[in-house]
């Protein structure tokens, strides 16, 4: 089964750079990053020692940014009707999803990573707390993979790209934007729903915890499943559509 999951991923990662739409995606990646960094915030006047400033716009610029990552996936196998011929080989659903979708969050974690240069630079003029910085990186890998499962599902239920870029778009700035936590304490008494497990259910909450030096057990169980429910359903949605 692993053997089946890094196959996939590796045939998948590679896929990626057979085009130059990646290049484009992680240099438009890399100028959102830095015009927020220095012409969006106070980065000038109030440099953060974690470089909290860059971090806390990442959940907004991946949330539109990784479904571009993820659009072809699983459209390109609908189109030209390869789902089938990829799975008469002895190779199950299940790798298959798996695979995919690690190529996607590799992908995404070298686009972070193409940032480095920011941090190295910011260096030479404050001093930074590269350690934390360091964990801070690290939090984002985690949340950009909650955002690939997220969007991998999505695009498992769209046959044209366009329509899975859309959809997987949609879904990502959902969790990042709306807070479900703050409105399951509007639908739920306080009494029924402890504020405390339902602000657990904030997709941005838990990741500025995280990256404000915060990284709890709690937070890493809530990306987790966050990416084992969406390849869940994503290998559901697979299922149904080869029958």
């Amino acid at each position: 089964m692993i053997k089946d999951i890094m196959t996939c991923a590796s045939k998948e990662f590679w896929f990626y750079f057979q085009s130059k739409m990646i290049y484009l995606v992680v240099f438009v990646y890399a100028a959102i990053s830095a015009g927020l960094l220095f012409y969006g915030t106070d980065f000038y006047s109030n440099t953060s020692e974690n470089m909290a400033q860059f971090f806390i716009y990442q959940p907004g610029i991946l949330a539109t940014i990784i479904p571009v990552l993820t659009m072809r996936l699983w459209a390109d196998e609908y189109k030209y009707n390869t789902l089938e011929i990829i799975l008469t080989q002895p190779i199950k659903i299940a790798a298959l999803v798996w695979g995919k979708f690690l190529a996607a969050w590799s992908i995404s974690m070298i686009m972070i990573l193409s940032s480095v240069g920011m941090w190295a630079i910011i260096a030479q003029m404050v001093s930074l707390d590269n350690k934390w910085i360091l964990l801070n990186y690290l939090a984002t890998f985690f949340m950009a993979g909650s955002l690939c499962a997220l969007s991998t599902m999505a695009a498992t239920f769209c046959y044209n790209a366009i329509a899975a870029f859309l959809t997987a778009m949609g879904l990502c700035v959902l969790f990042v934007m709306a807070n479900p936590g703050t409105w399951l304490l509007k639908i739920m008494p306080a009494d029924i729903l402890p504020e405390e497990l339902a602000r657990a259910c904030d997709f941005r909450w838990q990741f500025e915890n995280m990256i404000m030096g915060e990284i709890s057990l709690a937070a890493l169980v809530y990306f987790g499943l966050l990416i084992a429910a969406s390849l869940w359903i994503s290998l559901i949605a697979v299922e149904y559509k080869r029958r």
